[in-house]
């Protein structure tokens, strides 16, 4: 039978390698992230999502277990908790189609509004991500850079196949999505509020929601001044890309739109998802840290008492 000591190094060890296994999984997701293409499914999109939680619940398990066994450390095990309870779990809510990212074919198409509860849901998923794992000053949903003409242009995307969804539209696309961060659009996104509907077509697009869920209208362009942010217009369109029915137009009978069309939607969610689960990984990277930290310095006599600083280091953070 082995001494106390023995048993509460052994404790400490599991869960060091506990923690050390994660990195291995978030690594994989980045990985993912950035394999993001046009023919990419939204259904991928919703697993990807999912992945997350389990993977962030395989951790929170861990830890649960870990601790239960070996030293009833329970602040240790509440703060990562907090980071996973309702809110990985909405976001693999909002992406359930097998439609693909971009969908547009040579033959053309017309554009969709998204799922207003889908886009919804994804916005209020990421929001309390984002406001956990970017730091406040980190992104902003004000970036901009490309000239106005080609930003009120991009509103042909949501006009009929037949007037729109032209290469030099999903360029100027791709030139809003170029000209900002991931971090910009995540702001953008958290920043639109959960306030889409299929009311108002592109011209009273005033965010991303109402981007991503504008009705189908021809000849319409992005007026409202607080719409025509490069930092807006990427986060619009990668909401209406990865949620539910939402879909691009695309001119008839030209191959080289329909590529141009599918390869801005990628971006955007591409940039988007690459940018989150950094920030993910990041953060958790930074919680494990405190965490073999605060392990250092338990000692056998004091294996139940609470330690404080992980929280305190996780406040701070969110504080920046």
């Amino acid at each position: 039978m082995k001494d106390p000591k023995t048993l509460f190094l052994t404790s400490i060890a599991n869960l060091g390698k506990g923690f050390l296994d994660v990195f291995t999984s978030l690594s994989d997701m980045v990985a993912g992230a950035f394999g993001i293409k046009a023919d990419t499914k939204k259904s991928d999109i919703g697993q990807y999502f999912i992945d997350i939680a389990n993977t962030m619940n395989t951790v929170k398990k861990k830890l649960q277990t870990e601790v239960a066994a070996n030293g009833n450390y329970s602040k240790i095990k509440t703060i990562v908790e907090h980071f996973i309870t309702n809110t990985l779990d909405k976001i693999a809510e909002g992406a359930t189609t097998d439609s693909a990212i971009g969908d547009a074919t040579k033959d053309g198409q017309d554009p969709a509004p998204a799922d207003v509860a889908s886009v919804n849901s994804l916005i209020k998923g990421i929001k309390i991500i984002v406001d956990v794992v970017l730091k406040k000053d980190e992104g902003s949903a004000e970036a901009t850079k490309t000239a106005e003409s080609e930003q009120k242009s991009i509103g042909k995307l949501f006009g009929g196949k037949d007037n729109g969804g032209e290469e030099a539209q999903a360029a100027a696309a791709s030139a809003s999505i170029g000209a900002v961060t991931g971090a910009d659009i995540l702001q953008a996104i958290a920043k639109s509020g959960e306030t889409a509907d299929n009311i108002k077509d592109i011209e009273a697009a005033t965010g991303a929601a109402s981007i991503a869920a504008a009705k189908k209208d021809d000849n319409k362009e992005i007026k409202d001044e607080a719409a025509k942010k490069d930092a807006v217009i990427a986060a619009g369109i990668a909401l209406r890309a990865m949620a539910k029915d939402g879909k691009f137009a695309a001119k008839n009978n030209e191959e080289k739109s329909a590529h141009a069309v599918n390869g801005a939607a990628a971006s955007a969610v591409g940039k988007t998802l690459s940018t989150l689960i950094i920030a993910i990984r990041n953060t958790v990277d930074s919680g494990l840290k405190s965490i073999n930290a605060v392990l250092a310095t338990v000692t056998q006599e004091d294996k139940s008492a609470d330690s404080t600083t992980l929280v305190d280091a996780t406040a701070s953070r969110q504080q920046q």
